[in-house]
């Protein structure tokens, strides 16, 4: 009567084993990866003032668009605080990019004294230009770069930003990971664990 009981168990034992020792690959997973989508959180969009510019922050703005058009930026419109006529100052202006406040910092000077105000502006940190991130992606060997539809990001530490890219015929996704406030990026090789 023991005999019985155990032969079963024995029988059950090899079986599993048996398909233990298998040489056939294991099967692949029926559950799809899905395909990311392009881009990075989307930024919650600020909306610029609703008075005009003024006769200071409409020249400073003009020459903010001719340096910032060349990486797809739009500058919309500069804010700054009111200015009492004395030069040489600095003064810390907002501009609204694509929807992101973006620090502006503007010194004024004396271009003709008494008649004439000379200025630089430049954007400070904290914006990544989507169009600058696909050209440097080109620039390293990942053809069409698509990043997203969004302009601009903030360059929050620790975003991810999305990137399809092709090299040798292969499409690819890449993960530019924001590591400072001056818009610095790691790019690395996407994975679904990753995520956004």
């Amino acid at each position: 009567m023991r005999a019985r009981w155990w032969l079963p168990v024995v029988v059950l034992a090899a079986l599993l084993l048996a398909g233990c020792e298998s040489d056939d690959p294991a099967p692949a997973s029926t559950r799809p990866t899905a395909t990311p989508t392009p881009g990075g959180k989307a930024p919650a969009r600020q909306e610029p003032p609703s008075r005009p510019m003024n006769d200071l922050e409409r020249p400073v703005a003009e020459r903010l668009r001719r340096q910032v058009v060349g990486q797809g930026l739009t500058l919309d419109y500069l804010d700054c605080p009111r200015w009492d006529g004395r030069v040489p100052v600095r003064m810390s202006c907002r501009a609204y990019v694509d929807g992101l406040v973006v620090g502006v910092a503007v010194h004024l000077r004396a271009a003709v004294e008494g008649r004439a105000v000379g200025f630089d502006a430049s954007l400070d940190d904290g914006v990544i230009a989507t169009r600058k991130l696909e050209q440097t992606l080109d620039e390293r060997g990942w053809k069409r770069a698509n990043c997203g539809e969004a302009a601009a990001y903030p360059a929050d530490v620790g975003a991810r930003i999305v990137c399809r890219v092709e090299r040798d015929g292969r499409t690819r996704y890449l993960l530019a990971t924001v590591t400072s406030r001056s818009g610095r990026v790691m790019i690395t090789d996407y994975r679904p664990s990753a995520g956004r």
